[in-house]
This record gives C-alpha cells, structure tokens and sequence, in this order.
C-alpha cells in the first residue's frame, strides 16, 4: 500500500473537510491516497493545500505550459504517482495528448512546439542545476513574463517536494491513474 496508512474512515467531520477539500472541484476520482496519508498531519495537509491551490486559481501560467512542466517534473523524479494523476485527469483538461504525457516520460521525441521544447529543457534544467542560465530565462522569456517565469519557477519546485512526499511514502499508482508508460 504504502508505508504511512491512510487515515482509515470513518472519518471526523474535520478530517473529511480537510480531505474533501483537496482537488479539482470536478473530480470523480475518490479521495487521493497521498491527501488521506497527508491528513494524518491535519495542520500540515491544510497548509499544503493552500499552496497547490495557489498554482491553479488565478495563476499566471497557460493550463498547457504549467502542465507540461509539472508532468516533466514528475517524470524526471521517477514519481509514477504524481506523473499517473496529472496525465489522467490534467493532461486532458490543459490539452496534453496520452502521447505527449508518455513522451515527458520517456524522453521520446514528439512534435513539440519551439517554446515547449525551451519548457522542457528549462525543466530539465532545473532538475541537473537547481537554477537557470541566463540564456534559458531570457528564451523562456520570449513568451513568459517574469511573473510567469517566477510561477513556473514556484511550480516545479512544489511539484519537485511533492514528488519527494510520493516517493518517499512509496505510494503506489490508484486505479484510475495514467499508468507509467513501458
């Protein structure tokens, strides 16, 4: 399963607020398992979710970019858990394909646009740096403003600490999840 337990229901009023708080407001995928092992930590979980929240309403990033970046985050980690969500219900919502989740992934190659493939070799960058050359901020710049390159910035990093939760929690991919590609 994983090796923190869920919080089991039933559930106190408190607990199934915090829980049923997190996610898209549209979902019909059950309670995520990491928010029931997150909400062992009440305290924790809530402020958590408010960040995440934060990268989703009135956010600066186009739905497509943001969700290229964080789905490239989660593969480069490994983190078949957080990269099955985002492709299974993200992807199709900000218009990333089946095969364009696979490739973010895999590293095949796919018909990305010029400006997806700075993304995508920005988020790489990060990864082997933990920073950008002035050259990738200045490209990612041709079609970001600096608002949107600090956002981009903030959501690789949180999706960077929560791929390290995934992880480190063992937690495996739920049914209804994108399963990792071969």
């Amino acid at each position: 399963m994983s090796r923190v337990a869920p919080l089991a229901p039933p559930w106190s009023e408190a607990d199934a607020a915090g829980i049923s708080g997190w996610g898209h407001p549209d979902r019909t995928y059950e309670p995520l398992l990491l928010v029931r092992c997150l909400q062992r930590l009440p305290a924790l979980a809530t402020k958590l979710r408010k960040l995440g929240e934060a990268l989703y309403i009135d956010t600066q990033l186009p739905p497509r970019i943001r969700t290229i970046a964080i789905l490239r985050t989660c593969a480069l980690l490994g983190c078949a858990y957080e990269w099955g969500g985002q492709a299974a219900f993200w992807g199709p919502i900000a218009g990333v394909s089946g095969d364009e989740c696979d490739a973010l992934a895999t590293g095949a190659d796919c018909d990305w646009s010029a400006d997806e493939r700075i993304l995508i070799g920005a988020v790489d960058e990060l990864e082997r740096t933990g920073s950008w050359a002035d050259h990738t901020w200045n490209a990612l710049g041709r079609t970001l403003s600096d608002e949107q390159r600090m956002e981009l910035l903030i959501a690789v990093g949180w999706y960077r600490t929560i791929c390290t939760l995934c992880n480190g929690l063992d937690l495996p991919v739920e049914g209804w999840m994108r399963p990792w590609p071969a």
